[in-house]
């Protein structure tokens, strides 16, 4: 096919009109080309554009003032379509410049193309696409391998990109790393050599559908929204966490220290530490040790903890109050050691332990041989908790046995270790460790717990109840069946009569009945009967019917 198109376009080249080199139409339209007509001689010049490798075509002209030339004299095999389009080459041998639409010019030293009424692509193999209207802008793409589409976008620099209608490129700058809180951190790219651009200063674009890109050290992708409402959110939390952190410093710290979220300050307490304002945390201990009224010290040794302006004291121990008198000492942990001082909880649970209550004739009330002895505690109203370690903090509960906790209002744990943390409940364990109640006698009252005897019949009786109401609402599904296969005789003055049968989940039904029609065919009776002889009790139905015709 290739062959066959060049011997045409040989055998035809002597006809066609002949053009000035680099300028407009050859001919006027009076002229006709001989031979082969002249849009086939267009096409066939195109053909020869597209195999200008083999020599057959050099350029394609057409349009007033069109041109495709080549200012250094050498070949080229250029397109220019449209008045005053113009397809120079200024350098490279062979370069295939194409300009297609009025005042196109694609003009520079390689194959540019400039598509579009006014579109200008001067760098070297740059592309412009998009005409302007009514004396509008082209696109112009001067920058080399540069590309413009859109009317009036502009390619400015070497292989920049503008994409979309006044789309303007500026000047690549590269960015190298940024500084976050004193911090550098290195950028990838940082050395660009183009720029894309889709809009201009002013008339800025969204883009849009923009997959997420990868985000690493290594990584050169545009990310989109999504990712940044990710860093945002991960940023919210940190903020978040941090206000919580300086908000839970500030209230540690206490002697009104305050937490500025805005800008992460802090403004400082004061403490009052025996009657002297301090305002810092080390002054403050500072105080504390030398004017404590703690007085301790170990013997043939200086003081080693607080001491009275750290002065050495004795192995003696004094509280000194800011009144004369007994001073009380709180928040004092339980003695383990035999040396140490005891809580005036221990002292009740020792109490306690020791006094017991005795009848008439010597029997203990309560008794317990827990492994470790804790002190009961009935903290709640009218409570009661009996066993080491039984706790009854709810109003008028009742705890019975070792580590038994009755926390609700009117509860009752029974067992070691049974909770009843529910208001007027009884528990005899806790999850995970559950007990039965045995030896539960058969319920009497409306209000009594039943056993399992009585739960399985009731459970029978009802289960009895279920399948007698099923079989007889099979047994009338059976009849209802039968009574519906009755037909009847309704010629005038006819008497008959129908049976009928009918089974349904195995049950049967029979129906039978008379039917009469009157003499002048206006008046219609039946009646039927129906019979579910299968059930235990067979039950029976019946039906009466009448019709009357009015004309």
């Amino acid at each position: 096919m290739i062959n066959r198109l060049k011997r045409i376009q040989k055998s035809d080249s002597a006809d066609l009109p002949k053009a000035a080199p680099g300028r407009g139409k050859a001919s006027s339209r009076r002229q006709r080309t001989p031979g082969v007509p002249r849009i086939l001689a267009m096409l066939l010049s195109v053909t020869g554009l597209v195999f200008a490798g083999d020599g057959f075509a050099q350029a394609v002209v057409n349009g007033n003032g069109a041109g495709a030339t080549s200012l250094s004299g050498i070949v080229n095999n250029g397109i220019a379509l449209g008045v005053n389009a113009r397809a120079d080459a200024t350098a490279l041998s062979n370069a295939s410049p194409i300009a297609i639409g009025e005042g196109a010019n694609a003009t520079g030293v390689g194959s540019q193309v400039a598509i579009g009424e006014g579109a200008a692509a001067h760098g070297e193999n740059a592309i412009a696409i998009g005409g302007g209207q009514d004396g509008a802008s082209g696109a112009n793409a001067s920058g080399n391998y540069a590309l413009a589409f859109g009317a009036n976008a502009q390619a400015l620099n070497a292989n920049d990109v503008a994409l979309g209608s006044g789309s303007v490129t500026a000047a690549a700058v590269g960015t190298s790393s940024v500084n976050i809180n004193g911090v550098s951190y290195d950028f990838k790219g940082t050395a660009p050599t183009s720029t894309v651009s889709i809009g201009s200063d002013g008339a800025e674009r969204t883009l849009t559908n923009v997959a997420a890109g990868r985000i690493d050290a290594n990584s050169t992708d545009a990310v989109n929204g999504s990712q940044l409402n990710a860093t945002n959110l991960a940023l919210e939390a940190q903020g978040a966490k941090v206000n919580a952190f300086g908000s839970g410093a500030a209230q540690a710290l206490g002697g009104g220290a305050q937490f500025n979220p805005a800008d992460g300050t802090f403004s400082a307490p004061t403490y009052n530490v025996y009657g002297q304002p301090q305002s810092n945390v080390g002054d403050a201990f500072a105080a504390l040790q030398n004017l404590a009224p703690l007085q301790f010290s170990t013997a043939a040794a200086p003081t080693v903890g607080l001491g009275a302006n750290g002065q050495p004291m004795s192995n003696d121990v004094t509280l000194v109050g800011p009144m004369a008198g007994a001073v009380t000492l709180h928040n004092v942990a339980a003695g383990v050691d035999l040396t140490d001082a005891v809580n005036v909880g221990q002292l009740n649970g020792a109490i306690s332990a020791a006094v017991f209550n005795v009848s008439p004739s010597g029997a203990v009330w309560a008794t317990g041989n827990p492994d470790t002895y804790a002190v009961p505690v009935a903290t709640g109203a009218n409570a009661t908790a009996i066993g080491s370690g039984a706790v009854a903090s709810g109003q008028s509960s009742t705890a019975i046995g070792n580590g038994a906790v009755a926390n609700a209002d009117s509860s009752v744990a029974l067992g070691a270790n049974s909770v009843a943390n529910e208001a007027n409940t009884v528990s005899v364990g806790a999850a995970g460790s559950e007990r039965r109640v045995t030896n539960v006698a058969p319920a009497v009252n409306g209000t009594d717990a039943v056993n399992l005897n009585q739960m399985n019949a009731g459970l029978g009786n009802l289960q009895n109840q279920v399948r007698d109401n099923l079989k007889k609402s099979y047994g009338g599904t059976a009849a209802a069946i039968a009574i519906s296969g009755l037909h009847y005789d309704d010629r005038p003055g006819k008497i008959s009569a129908a049976v009928a049968t009918g089974y349904y989940h195995n049950q049967m039904g029979l129906a039978m009945g008379v039917g009469g029609t009157s003499e002048d065919g206006r008046w219609r009776v039946n009646g039927g009967l129906t019979l579910a002889p299968t059930l235990s009790s067979p039950d029976f139905g019946a039906v009466v019917g009448m019709t009357h015709t009015f004309n």
